[in-house]
């Protein structure tokens, strides 16, 4: 099937509609809450992701940082290219294939916000970065072993690369200080790579207890200050970045660094979250109302977070079983939307194209590869053919699950499609 071309191959578009270019999907009528789309599918309300950027780059303006929003969300280089258009200093990617694709579209600022592992791996990259010598790709360094295979990366690229030293606790990143004066101290002896600035990520120190994470952010941070004060002895002229993920957490980011920052007078506070943008029904809801209760969005002006920020993607299932009182069984699974930090949440219903009250108590407490079991009171009315629309949690691990982004306008109906490379 050609790029241009979208047809009943693709999760969510009629099987029984022939091959349509992608600039004429409107034209399908596909609405999924009526019967017309293919379900299950996953959407994207194109006003909530305009409204959440709005909310996140006035917050970043009130604050003074920088973002280089997550790529690997979506990975889209439509979304990507708006991003940038709107603000953002760069992009972020986690794995050298990212990379490579974001490089074929054009972009040439990219952060890659992982470890590559080897000097194969490191070659891979250079013969990659090769092809791309406009390009600006910041790697990430958090060991000796790393700053070795960066200088693999520059030796085959044939040019300088820059790099972020990574602090960290609880995945990857330098542990202690001893490590970090090591990289510096190594780096003479390789005169293609620079070291640009510091960089962690505070949501993996996050667990479920509070008061634990706070404390374990606000270690990270202080570490990575104290890096970054490492860096700048040995650096005092050099513009320097001082990057943290922001996640669920971008306040204490800039409650954390921004002192450092604004004392430097030379550097930049730099946040990656890209899911962010999409906001949820779940973890990011958790997330913003545990930071609206911290205060942590007042400096933008513009409300709680909570309320400035709206779910932008949607799961539509519909019900193909009731097999037993208080339970409807769903055509929606693992393959389909996000499980790992949290089930999906019913929001809307739908008999015949008509909105319905969702049954209250409904939950979804459990996936199969492509079921979904949602409990309902015994005497729900709920009947096969029945269509939800469900809120998922984590908009990374849906948004992978899916090659294309059907996008709704304010009607609810199929407006466009987007194209993701998840590979």
């Amino acid at each position: 099937m050609a790029k241009n071309l979208i047809n009943g191959e693709i999760r969510g578009f009629p099987s029984d509609h022939a091959a349509v270019c992608v600039a004429d999907i409107a034209s399908v009528g596909i609405d999924p809450r009526d019967g017309s789309a293919q379900l299950p599918l996953l959407t994207f309300d194109r006003s909530a992701w305009e409204q959440n950027c709005t909310a996140m780059f006035s917050y970043l303006h009130a604050v003074g940082a920088r973002i280089a929003p997550h790529a690997k969300t979506p990975m889209s280089p439509e979304l990507a290219r708006d991003l940038l258009e709107r603000g953002a200093v760069a992009l972020t990617v986690a794995d050298i294939r990212q990379a490579a694709v974001m490089l074929g579209h054009g972009f040439d600022r990219l952060i890659l916000a992982n470890q590559i592992g080897g000097r194969a791996s490191g070659a891979r990259l250079g013969r990659l970065l090769a092809q791309h010598p406009a390009a600006q790709v910041i790697l990430y360094v958090d060991s000796l072993a790393a700053l070795a295979t960066a200088a693999e990366v520059a030796a085959t690229a044939g040019r300088r690369i820059d790099f972020l030293i990574e602090v960290g606790g609880g995945r990857a990143g330098a542990r202690d200080r001893a490590t970090v004066l090591a990289i510096l101290e190594k780096l003479a002896d390789y005169p293609d790579l620079r070291a640009v600035g510091i960089a962690a990520y505070e949501g993996a120190s996050a667990s479920g207890d509070l008061v634990m994470t706070r404390k374990a952010i606000a270690e990270l941070h202080a570490f990575a200050a104290e890096a970054f004060a490492q860096l700048r002895a040995l650096q005092p002229e050099d513009r320097l970045m001082l990057s943290s993920g922001g996640s669920s957490f971008f306040d204490l980011v800039i409650e954390d660094l921004g002192p450092t920052v604004s004392a430097d007078g030379n550097a930049d506070l730099v946040l990656r979250s890209g899911a962010i943008f999409f906001y949820d029904h779940g973890v990011y809801a958790r997330g913003l109302a545990n930071l609206d209760q911290r205060g942590g969005f007042a400096p933008a002006g513009i409300g709680p977070a909570r309320e400035a920020f709206r779910p932008a993607l949607l799961a539509y299932a519909e019900v193909l079983s009731r097999p037993e009182p208080g339970l409807a069984i769903c055509g929606m699974g693992m393959r389909d939307v996000s499980f790992d930090q949290g089930l999906p949440v019913p929001v809307s219903r739908y008999r015949d194209g008509n909105a319905l009250p969702v049954p209250e108590g409904a939950e979804v407490v459990k996936l199969n590869d492509q079921h979904a079991f949602l409990r309902l009171s015994a005497d729900a009315d709920v009947e096969v053919g029945d269509i939800f629309g469900f809120g998922i949690s984590h908009p990374c691990t849906a948004l992978d699950r899916w090659s294309w982004l059907f996008v709704t306008g304010p009607g609810g109906k199929v407006v466009d499609a987007l194209p993701m490379h998840f590979g």
